[in-house]
């Protein structure tokens, strides 16, 4: 068995640590939908950067309270098996960060809800102005990095040591970016296409009952080790600052 510690994980929100895009539905129920569609797809296919697409699609919130967001978010279950997944790395001394290109405004929420507020979580951040229009901020923002408003290459990185196994949870575009230096990569829905297309070895996943059954395996029955590519993409970033 792996010896404690030896594994650090971060996992995606919306639609991953959450059963559904948080993000998607809030703009869906209380923005113009159909130009949050469109701005995601000129996301997507590189015509404007993450922080755009969020500026654009918050502009199209006409009137939204902090107390609105919050009980719409408290209706919002957490991704099966979740809970026993923390259990069982609490239980072998393995952290868990939370990473999400989302909004702290309703992730908090339903970590409060889940009793699961002690979990590290980096994201944007949501400005509830006096006219009810809302407006993002982006504290860990990366002026190379179009992907993501809130660096998640950058959280992976910093918060993880040379020894320790990086283990990476995701669903979506934002998340490839990250899933490029981890060493254990699981994916779904387009972080599994991508994963595919960029040759980024991954585990297939449903809930996170497939994802514990499959951990569990990879620390109980192998020696912890490093994907080479991942190691080195991790090296190379070093050696540029």
């Amino acid at each position: 068995m792996a010896r404690p510690g030896s594994y650090i994980v971060f996992t995606d929100f919306d639609g991953t640590m959450a059963q559904v895009d948080i993000g998607d539905t809030m703009f869906q129920q209380f923005g113009r939908r159909d130009e949050c569609v469109a701005l995601f797809n000129r996301y997507r296919n590189g015509e404007i950067t993450a922080r755009e697409c969020w500026v654009n699609e918050c502009n199209t919130v006409e009137f939204l309270q902090r107390e609105t967001l919050e009980n719409f978010a408290r209706e919002k279950p957490l991704a099966d098996g979740f809970h026993e997944f923390a259990r069982y790395c609490e239980e072998r001394i393995i952290p868990i960060h939370v990473l999400s290109d989302g909004f702290s405004a309703y992730i908090d929420v339903v970590l409060a809800r889940e009793k699961l507020s002690h979990l590290p979580r980096y994201s944007n951040e949501l400005q509830f102005l006096l006219d009810g229009h809302i407006a993002p901020l982006f504290p860990h923002t990366d002026a190379e990095c179009t992907r993501c408003a809130n660096c998640k290459r950058n959280h992976v990185l910093s918060l993880s040591g040379d020894d320790q196994v990086i283990v990476y949870v995701g669903d979506g575009y934002s998340d490839l970016c990250p899933a490029r230096y981890a060493d254990v990569v699981f994916a779904k829905n387009t972080l599994l296409k991508l994963c595919e297309k960029e040759n980024i070895t991954y585990h297939r996943f449903e809930t996170f009952h497939d994802v514990l059954k499959k951990f569990r395996e990879i620390v109980e029955k192998k020696n912890p080790h490093h994907r080479r590519t991942a190691a080195l993409a991790r090296k190379e970033i070093f050696m540029m600052e």
